[in-house]
């Protein structure tokens, strides 16, 4: 189990005039004041190094296209097994991904990948703090961290801002987003593939992994029409249990306003019910040959075969070509110890019950019961 304890922020080197738009849209709780000051400092010593990089860089970054190459993008909840899917699937050659590095120094990625990358390596955690999972500088990412520098627009900023829930619903499920802020979300979602593309090698195709994006299927289509689309599921009542501990873990470092515990309980009870509705309305409007399902389980039980599955039903190649680097990596990180977790108390098990059920019912769990009843 990792000690780690994340002590830097996400909004590190973003710009002063995305600063101000949180700063005004948002009340910052006194005791993450001081963060908040940092924050703005980082931005400040960094803007140089921003400046620079947009003036070598962003014309070349505008000309990046995706028409013949478009993404194949990784989805579930969050604690769904995404991260291990991405790097199973990352061990293909011909994708390209996030990696942790441009994920995090995403404004100076270009021109301060020889200096900071090493002296990233040496003081990132070896596992997550919330899963254990191996990570360095070069591990895939997701796409949401950068985007939190470049918009306001990106359901993630409710994790730094966690009384405000509208980053979630206008930017993650588009509910009540006007179409001059969807026009907005697009720009700037695209301008960051873009990057990341010109990043990695604009031959490779992208190999994207957000659980931010579990509702963004209709509009991710509306962008990318031939975009391919990998689903992995898990048992709710694990979901339930390993997104409290990503909270308490991760996700409340970042925090810029105080949120209980109770109130992380209900959030992670709304994020799970109305992004999932979102996504199995979405999901059904995908052509067949452009996505796949697979379950946590049937990954964990048999990888290699549920990886050759994924590669025939959505046609990404030959499986046979990368079968031995993902059978190699799979013997390099031996067995993973998952975290343990205390029962659900069953209060929580009948709110789970009452607004999780469709999902139980939809992907054939079997409903855990309060032991009181």
């Amino acid at each position: 189990m990792s000690d780690y304890e994340v002590k830097q922020h996400q909004l590190f080197i973003s710009s002063w005039t995305l600063l101000k738009v949180l700063k005004k849209q948002n009340k910052i709780s006194k005791q993450h004041r001081k963060m908040f000051r940092k924050i703005m400092l980082m931005t400040i010593l960094t803007a140089p190094l921003r400046w620079l990089q947009s003036i070598i860089f962003n014309r070349k970054i505008k000309k990046v296209n995706f028409e013949n190459n478009p993404p194949v993008f990784v989805l579930g909840h969050w604690r769904s097994g995404t991260t291990h899917l991405h790097y199973l699937l990352s061990k293909d050659k011909k994708f390209g991904y996030l990696e942790n590095f441009q994920a995090f120094f995403f404004r100076v990625a270009f021109i301060s990948k020889t200096i900071m990358k090493p002296v990233l390596n040496l003081f990132m955690p070896k596992t997550r703090p919330q899963d254990n999972i191996k990570i360095n500088a070069n591990s895939p990412s997701e796409e949401e961290h950068p985007l939190t520098n470049i918009t306001e627009k990106s359901g993630m900023q409710t994790f730094f801002f966690p009384q405000n829930i509208s980053y979630y619903d206008k930017y993650n499920i588009f509910k009540g987003t006007t179409e001059k802020e969807k026009k907005s979300w697009k720009k700037a979602y695209h301008w960051l593939l873009q990057n990341i593309s010109y990043y990695v090698g604009i031959e490779k195709q992208l190999l994207l992994k957000n659980p931010h994006s579990m509702g963004r299927i209709e509009v991710l289509r509306s962008m990318y029409p031939n975009a391919k689309f990998i689903h992995i599921h898990r048992n709710p009542y694990d979901v339930y249990n390993s997104n409290i501990h990503l909270y308490q873990k991760t996700i409340r470092t970042q925090f810029l306003q105080d949120f209980s515990d109770e109130a992380i309980e209900e959030r992670v009870l709304y994020c799970y019910e109305t992004s999932m509705k979102k996504f199995m309305s979405d999901w059904k409007e995908i052509p067949e040959g452009n996505k796949v399902e697979i379950s946590y389980k049937e990954l964990s039980q048999n990888p290699v075969e549920t990886i050759e599955k994924i590669y025939k039903k959505i046609q990404l190649g030959d499986f046979s070509a990368v079968k031995p680097e993902i059978e190699n990596y799979l013997k390099a990180e031996g067995s993973y110890k998952k975290n343990k977790f205390t029962p659900i108390s069953d209060e929580i098990l009948n709110k789970i019950n009452t607004r999780w059920k469709f999902t139980i019912d939809a992907y054939q769990y079997e409903i855990q019961h309060p032991q009181n009843n």
